[in-house]
């Protein structure tokens, strides 16, 4: 296409210039000055390059390629608005990119627009206000693009959009200059909604993301491939309803306010797990995929001593001063109840959550609690972030 618009505008030039010269010519024989021959035909060639028709970026080799991000895994549970896989992931292309004063330079990205996401603060939270972001085809993920790789050309530029350099957005060039290969464009991807489909769902689209137009005329456009996996387990049904075996506890073995049994362990099965894999990104909004645990009292068991862990009983338990406290695996930390904790990262395949429970005396009684039937119950959920 390059060339073929080369060879017009030259042939343009040799009709234009012939006519100059045979009226110049006229004015020759009228006026038999040389000077203003010279004159004229250096004014008509001024004239001809000044042509805002042929005011064109052009390229040495016009290219659409297509840009694989990979896989990219993202919690199911992971808060709208975290960046999916790597932050402003690189393509740099492969073509130079030329333009003369008076070019225009327009970059465009296609897609329904977004409104109303707010991502982690990094690089001064630019992408907040200049970022346009636009839908992919997979339900809750949306693209930003950046075309990083033109700020190094951006003094040549008259002037600069306020969301430069997040397209869409107009450029004229205030003289002429070269971009070599190895300029880039940056895509980042971004959880939009809780809508991400369950396991791997394939980036793809017909058109392109972003296009980079001069005059009307498609300099470049890229096209975007990959994947986004959603991480998670599965509960086996014959999970959903978990016993602990507290065994029976004699009076004698509690001391006073605040004592407490032996341990008791107990584990949360999960199959078909799908951890993936993770950039180091300490201000995203998660930097691993881990199983998170929220207790919630449950048949008149009330949380006691959320913070550490202390469930009262139910309401049809006979014993009183008394109450289950509920621990991490090491049978030390109280396991907080009412907040979703993280408890492990997960893991490919199967997997457990371990926790452990005992009993913990709430009475001032000197010769122990009451006795009778000591029931505790919570609902626990389980999520991933």
């Amino acid at each position: 296409m390059t060339t073929l618009r080369n060879l017009s505008t030259t042939k343009y030039l040799y009709y234009y210039l012939a006519a100059t010269i045979n009226y110049t010519g006229f004015k020759l024989r009228m006026s038999n000055s040389r000077k203003k021959l010279l004159l004229a035909l250096t004014v008509n060639i001024f004239t001809l390059f000044s042509n805002p028709s042929f005011a064109t970026c052009t390229s040495s080799s016009n290219a659409w390629p297509t840009f694989d991000v990979g896989a990219n895994y993202v919690p199911r549970n992971a808060p709208v608005g975290s960046v999916i896989g790597v932050y402003h992931r690189s393509f740099h292309h492969s073509q130079d990119l030329y333009c003369k004063k008076n070019d225009t330079f327009e970059v465009l990205i296609n897609g329904s627009v977004v409104s109303g996401i707010t991502m982690p603060s990094v690089d001064d939270g630019d992408y907040n206000i200049k970022a346009t972001i636009v839908k992919t085809n997979i339900p809750g993920v949306g693209i930003i693009v950046r075309s990083q790789g033109l700020l190094g050309a951006a003094s040549v530029f008259e002037t600069i959009p306020s969301n430069f350099p997040y397209p869409p957005f107009n450029l004229k060039a205030k003289g002429a200059f070269g971009i070599p290969p190895g300029w880039w464009t940056e895509f980042t991807l971004v959880k939009i909604s809780n809508d991400i489909p369950m396991g791997a769902s394939n980036l793809t689209s017909p058109y392109s993301i972003v296009k980079y137009m001069s005059n009307g005329e498609n300099v470049t456009s890229i096209f975007v491939t990959g994947s986004v996996v959603r991480s998670e387990c599965s509960l086996p049904a014959s999970a959903r309803i978990i016993k602990v075996p507290m065994g029976n506890i004699e009076r004698r073995q509690f001391k006073g306010k605040g004592s407490k049994t032996e341990t008791n362990e107990f584990q949360i099965p999960l199959t078909d797990c799908t951890a993936g894999t993770y950039p180091n990104q300490s201000w995203n909004f998660y930097q691993n995929s881990n199983a998170t645990l929220l207790l919630e009292s449950a048949k008149g068991s009330t949380m006691i001593d959320p913070a550490n862990g202390i469930l009262g009983l139910t309401s049809d338990s006979t014993a009183k001063g008394v109450a289950v406290q509920v621990l991490h695996k090491d049978g030390i930390t109280p396991m907080p109840l009412g907040i979703p904790t993280p408890i492990t990262k997960v893991k490919d395949g199967s997997m457990s959550l371990i926790l452990k429970a005992r009993y913990i005396q709430t009475s001032d009684s000197a010769t122990g609690p009451e006795p009778g039937i000591a029931n505790a119950s919570a609902n626990f959920t389980l999520t991933y972030k």
